[in-house]
């Protein structure tokens, strides 16, 4: 007889201990708490207001919005702007305006850019900007994307802007602020960023060392200023203290004479003071005097 086949059957497997695994994906980071208003915040920024009233610094003529024509199209206007922009890193106000008037003379405008105008010859028209080559590239690109995408027009909203090539939140802030105005966050450059670290704005100790500041870079001074920086107050801060910081390297002695006559003369001697002004230097250079009261050392 045959032998009967072996029939095997598998053992019953345990039930597993195992706990499943813990997913990887990393927990999303909190956000940082607001910051508390710094003392006498309130006091120091009517001072500043105060010393800005008569709008006498570089940015007052050759700021952005003050650079786009206002005689041509809405649409054509805010493309301006963005232009201005785009070509101001890096450059004087001063020859970022002529620069401007030269485009603006041969014609600013996104169909007569991308079909009437060359590489090379925008190029020339721009060659007196900071990074020129660089701004070439970027700005013909955004302006092909502002036709693909948006129809020609600039867009109004801060994730259209920033996924042009060449636009950063400091430039997308104001291009909303003064061609939509629409205030979506303060706009910070060097001043703005050096300033509000000098005064303890961004958290820190006023300082007028920069390895102490309190924001290593605009970002971070962004995001501390609109954390307690009441926000109806937020559309005045860019050209306020991009405007203080201007006169502040440039125009030293009216900028002393303007705090000299100041309301509170003695507190606005120390603002300027606390930005990096050598007052007294100033005072006796110029042959200014100052105030019954007002000790300037």
């Amino acid at each position: 007889p045959e032998a009967a086949a072996l029939e095997c059957k598998p053992k019953p497997r345990k039930p597993s201990t195992k706990k499943p695994a813990a997913s990887k994906k990393a927990a999303p980071k909190p956000k940082a708490a607001p910051l508390a208003p710094p003392p006498g915040w309130e006091r120091t920024w009517a001072m500043i207001k105060e010393l800005r009233a008569d709008r006498t610094a570089v940015v007052d003529t050759m700021g952005c919005e003050r650079l786009a024509d206002p005689k041509v199209s809405e649409e054509d206007r805010r493309y301006h702007i963005l232009v201005s922009l785009m070509l101001s890193s890096q450059t004087k106000d001063t020859v970022n305006a002529a620069v401007m008037a030269t485009l603006k003379a041969h014609g600013l405008s996104v169909s007569r850019i991308l079909d009437e105008t060359s590489e090379d010859e925008f190029h020339e028209m721009i060659k007196p900007v900071g990074f020129h080559n660089v701004k070439t590239k970027s700005i013909r690109a955004a302006t092909q994307i502002l036709r693909d995408t948006h129809g020609g027009r600039v867009p109004d909203t801060m994730e259209d802007l920033l996924a042009l090539p060449g636009v950063g939140p400091k430039m997308a802030l104001l291009v909303l602020r003064v061609a939509f105005d629409i205030t979506a966050g303060i706009s910070v450059d060097t001043h703005v960023h050096r300033i509000a670290n000098q005064l303890g704005w961004t958290g820190g100790a006023p300082t007028l060392d920069k390895t102490a500041f309190a924001a290593r870079d605009p970002e971070k001074t962004r995001k501390a200023l609109e954390s307690w920086f009441p926000r109806d107050e937020w559309q005045d801060v860019n050209w306020m203290l991009v405007g203080l910081g201007q006169e502040m390297q440039t125009e030293k002695p009216k900028l002393v004479r303007k705090a000299l006559a100041a309301s509170d003369p003695g507190f606005a001697v120390a603002l300027c003071g606390s930005i990096g002004v050598d007052v007294a230097r100033v005072v006796k250079a110029e042959g200014l005097e100052p105030p019954d009261g007002v000790v300037v050392e």
